[in-house]
């Protein structure tokens, strides 16, 4: 617990530890504004998507430039936002 206790901050200390324990690998993490950066395995339905948009532009013979980002907010133990946003930039998509 050595490592932990020097390089990740009080607050959010066990729960990276929990994560890290549980194979997710933990990317960066701040105390002060409690957020933890994870990577993302590609999986499931955002792996579908990627596909899906990377063919669409290869297909089109366009640049392939998108961001996919996921928000999952829970309140009181429940789903309260579960979606995914695209964005493109304006002159890759016509």
């Amino acid at each position: 617990m050595s490592w932990y206790k020097e390089n990740i901050e009080e607050p959010i200390r066990d729960i990276v530890k929990y994560l890290r324990d549980n194979g997710v690998n933990t990317e960066c993490s701040c105390g002060h504004d409690m957020h933890i950066q994870c990577q993302l395995i590609l999986d499931g339905e955002i792996n579908r998507i990627h596909y899906l948009l990377y063919n669409y532009f290869y297909d089109k013979k366009k640049k392939i430039n998108y961001e996919i980002d996921i928000k999952l907010k829970v309140e009181g133990g429940h789903q309260t936002i579960n979606s995914i946003y695209i964005t493109f930039e304006k002159e890759k998509v016509e």
